[in-house]
């Protein structure tokens, strides 16, 4: 009975490995802090993004990124987040 249960740990840890490799990647992407020009202003920016969110969405198929902090935040924190234009769907 040990044995169906090796086989079955072997499977899925075959199956978990490439996966998690991806969603790593993403994540690291994601914590990577970017200059960006803020839309809105033309001021420049530094922008980080969320990563659970990149995890998730890239596991969904979608590159969309969320922004987390903004160094503009203090003065605009209800902006349209724009800025992830520029980003692209590199995360």
């Amino acid at each position: 009975m040990w044995s169906v249960f090796t086989v079955m740990a072997y499977f899925i840890l075959a199956l978990l490995l490439p996966v998690g490799w991806a969603l790593r990647r993403t994540w690291r992407r994601a914590l990577v802090s970017r200059h960006l020009t803020c839309p809105e202003s033309g001021i420049p920016a530094l922008v980080r993004l969320d990563p659970w969110y990149a995890v998730r969405m890239h596991a969904r198929g979608d590159r969309e990124p969320l922004v987390r902090e903004c160094t503009r935040w203090g003065e605009k924190c209800d902006c349209a987040q724009g800025c992830v234009e520029q980003i692209g769907t590199t995360v």
